[in-house]
């Protein structure tokens, strides 16, 4: 009986189970980070390419109240393609040699648990701008 209590009253493997411990505090965190991360680089990328394209749809258009009507079908292909719920503001001058810019933001959620609820989010942004032609014929307005 004395071998088997020395046995249990040994602290060999200790070091082991620490340091599995140690580790395991240090990876579940990053099994949480890497999704929020891609989440926020997806977001990113969609705003980015939400203002490419509604600049590109906007100094297409034939008048002022077109290009804001393509800029926002720009936007919502963009939202249809992606699920990120992008916002878009678009200002400048249409007229030729102006210059339009188109701002697109998005808001992503940080996290969230059951009993804790939300953590916040973070706000992404893309923009672009677009100049109009100088020598094209422009729709006058009423």
């Amino acid at each position: 009986m004395s071998a088997l209590s020395a046995r249990l009253r040994s602290e060999r493997g200790q070091g082991l189970i620490s340091s599995l411990l140690l580790l395991a505090g240090v990876l579940i965190p990053l099994l949480f980070l890497v999704p929020l991360f891609a989440r926020l680089e997806l977001a990113r990328l969609a705003a980015d390419q939400a203002a490419r394209d509604a600049a590109r749809s906007a100094v297409q258009a034939p008048g002022p109240a077109e290009a804001e009507a393509a800029a926002q079908a720009a936007l919502v292909r963009a939202r249809e393609q992606t699920d990120v719920p992008l916002r878009l503001a678009l200002g400048g001058q249409f007229a030729r040699g102006g210059v339009l810019r188109a701002e697109v933001s998005a808001r992503v959620s940080i996290g969230s648990l059951p009993v804790v609820g939300s953590f916040g989010t973070v706000v992404v942004r893309g923009d672009a701008s677009a100049p109009v032609d100088r020598y094209r014929s422009l729709k006058e307005p009423p």
